[in-house]
């Protein structure tokens, strides 16, 4: 139900010079692990957690379980340990961040604000690299005071200076003057997962950055590929064994949901796969231009087969750039296609591609994949979620095909 319409009165309160009313985190879907969304209203106090939130709940009193990770939240370790480690062991990716920010900073000049900082990686290596200042903010209290420790650790606490509050409550106060460069890595298995585009579009909007502000990186490509993958069959669908028959259990085959790769337990560069159309850019975005509004909820794709086969499920990768030249030499490039994380087993396991089976929409009752022939078009229809994070593909028979353009009339 959507909330109902204030009657303006004869005296509004004014704005917020930062942002309006309404905190900007209640229009961003992903809030980061370990943080709080009532936050704002005091983020830089330590977070309090109920006893189910910290990770020695869920153990018994008898196991034995460290004292430094007893009263953390959960949420937090299993971040860091699901995919924090990977992250940083993703050499590609270090260099990725480390080539760009050597490419914009000026030793002394060129300041820095970093949003989802996490372990301070990247804010330590613009301070490395003769930044004047690094500002870096981290939504997770833990995460934060570990970030601190680095930066002590490094010695570079004259140069970074560590937030713990979520970028939403950054505002232009905090910081010694606009930041000349901000970067961040907040990029999930889906390139928007965690929202970047939310929250790089809201200290746009609020004025925390100004457009000189060079976004790092800029540019950032959502595909979609559709695929033949008689493996993943193995353990995404079932008919029969030996004279059984146990094909009504695909009743319930999940054809809505988007899987990642890491949840199903392998990796797709592990696995025979075809790709059976040139890949589909979803999404391709401008971190300083686009916000989620510029992408419609659902879009129209007309694919042609290169390959004849079955198509057992579309494919999510992206790509992330910066800046916008191919200029040999000039241009970084960082992939999760799995032909460019072959041999970058921490990528995968941190990233990973994104999965949804097919649906050929041939019985209702009971779905089964697609079967496409070279050279032939098959139409499927995209829909997005409000703010561009959830998507799903499905395949549009020739009946409704015609519906669905009816509807899009209809539309506009």
């Amino acid at each position: 139900m959507p909330p109902k319409k204030n009657v303006p009165s004869k005296k509004q309160s004014q704005p917020k010079k930062d942002g309006g009313n309404k905190h900007p985190q209640h229009n961003i879907g992903f809030l980061p692990p370990g943080a709080k969304r009532s936050q704002h209203q005091d983020p830089r106090a330590a977070p309090s957690y109920s006893p189910e939130e910290l990770f020695g709940y869920r153990y018994e009193p008898h196991f034995p379980v460290a004292p430094r990770l007893r009263q953390c939240p959960s949420a937090l370790i299993e971040a860091v340990n699901d995919f924090h480690y990977a992250m940083m062991n993703d050499l590609p990716r270090n260099e990725f961040y480390y080539n760009m920010l050597q490419q914009v900073i000026v030793p002394g000049e060129t300041t820095v604000l970093e949003i989802g900082a996490g372990s301070g990686l990247l804010s330590m290596m613009a301070a490395k690299l003769g930044a004047k200042w690094v500002v870096a903010v981290e939504g997770s209290h833990e995460m934060s005071e570990l970030a601190k420790e680095n930066v002590r650790e490094n010695n570079l606490q004259d140069k970074v200076t560590v937030y713990n509050m979520l970028s939403t409550d950054l505002t232009s106060r905090d910081l010694p003057s606009t930041p000349d460069v901000l970067v961040s890595e907040i990029f999930g298995t889906l390139l928007l997962g965690e929202s970047a585009l939310d929250y790089i579009e809201d200290v746009r909007r609020r004025k925390i950055i100004s457009d000189k502000t060079q976004i790092l990186p800029q540019f950032g490509v959502q595909y979609a590929v559709l695929v033949e993958c008689d493996t993943l069959t193995e353990i995404t669908a079932v008919s029969t064994w030996r004279d059984l028959n146990l094909s009504h259990v695909m009743a319930l085959q999940d054809t809505s949901s988007v899987v990642f790769t890491k949840q199903y337990g392998f990796r797709m560069s592990s696995v025979p796969f075809k790709r059976l159309c040139e890949p589909i850019p979803l999404l391709e975005i401008d971190f300083c231009k686009n916000s989620s509004k510029d992408y419609r909820k659902k879009l129209p794709l007309h694919v042609t087969a290169t390959e004849s086969g079955t198509a057992h499920a579309w494919m999510y990768y992206w790509v992330a750039s910066h800046p916008k030249t191919t200029a040999e030499g000039d241009r970084f490039v960082m992939s999760t296609d799995p032909e460019d994380t072959l041999k970058n087993f921490p990528r995968d396991m941190q990233w990973g591609q994104a999965l949804q089976l097919v649906d050929s929409n041939a019985d209702p009752k009971i779905p089964s994949p697609l079967a496409v022939e070279k050279g032939k078009s098959y139409d499927f229809n995209c829909s997005l979620s409000y703010d561009r994070v959830i998507m799903h593909i499905q395949y549009l028979k020739p009946s409704e095909e015609k519906k669905e353009a009816a509807k899009q009339e209809e539309a506009h």
